[in-house]
């Protein structure tokens, strides 16, 4: 498993993100279209959790062989080779009461072998961290980019300086599972910015860049702290998928981190 990919500025088209994506393959592609999605010159970065709480989960693993398609690891990535290999493999008429990955028992012998054989490999060689380089580039992690080791409040995080080789296995696990810095977030403090919320005076945090993360669900995006949480798509009541075109998001913000310094 690869720990971080650096990406280069998209020269000829525009970037976009989405938030977890849990089988909503057909809802990411109407948003796209929607938002002027060119695959000959545009790239979609997605922040982990293809797959799982949905039928159509196979369908989304389909984005792989797409070349505009990238994303993080995310922790139902993680989980995936094990449940297949103890579980479902071992016992495949046997099904949880309460399963994510249930997708899987619908699925025909060829595809399953196919999953096996093609899928977990292309999943297995997701970054776990990845960055895009230039004036509109950014981060993106499936959790956050708390410290493994540290419980404190405010949690300390890692900075853009240290993120690359931060490739420890339980450094890994928290940038996979960790809701530290989601769980500290003052709910009670924030403001509607229309295309997030945010705490104010707590959007950007010195040394570390624009972070797109997923994993805990929100009704809207949220800033807090350099990671911008998109993670809406499973939000009960909600609008679905988050996908935003990076260039509007660093617009609107763009008048606030540069009032932070050495942001």
């Amino acid at each position: 498993m690869p720990f971080f990919v650096s990406f280069p500025a998209n020269d000829l088209g525009h970037d976009f993100v989405v938030g977890d994506l849990h089988g909503k393959r057909k809802q990411l592609l109407e948003k796209l279209d929607a938002l002027g999605f060119n695959p000959m010159c545009d790239r979609v970065f997605c922040t982990g959790d293809l797959i799982d709480r949905s039928p159509d989960s196979f369908d989304a693993l389909m984005l792989l062989h797409e070349p505009w398609f990238h994303f993080v690891r995310g922790n139902h990535e993680d989980d995936l080779p094990n449940f297949i290999e103890f579980e479902f493999s071992r016992f495949p008429a046997w099904r949880p009461a309460y399963c994510d990955q249930g997708w899987l028992y619908g699925l025909e012998p060829v595809q399953v072998e196919y999953l096996k054989t093609t899928l977990l490999p292309l999943l297995a060689a997701a970054p776990v961290v990845l960055r895009v380089v230039g004036e509109l580039g950014f981060w993106m992690v499936h959790a956050d980019r708390s410290d493994f080791y540290r419980y404190d409040k405010p949690i300390p995080l890692i900075p853009d300086t240290q993120l690359p080789r931060g490739s420890g296995s339980l450094q890994i696990k928290t940038l996979l599972w960790s809701r530290k810095l989601f769980d500290q977030i003052p709910v009670k403090e924030l403001e509607d910015r229309e295309l997030y919320l945010a705490v104010p005076g707590q959007e950007f945090q010195s040394g570390l860049g624009l972070t797109f993360v997923g994993h805990n669900i929100v009704q809207q995006p949220i800033l807090y702290r350099s990671h911008l949480f998109l993670d809406t798509g499973e939000a009960p009541g909600g609008t679905g998928l988050t996908v935003l075109r990076v260039a509007d998001v660093l617009q609107e913000i763009q008048p606030i981190r540069n009032s932070c310094p050495d942001v």
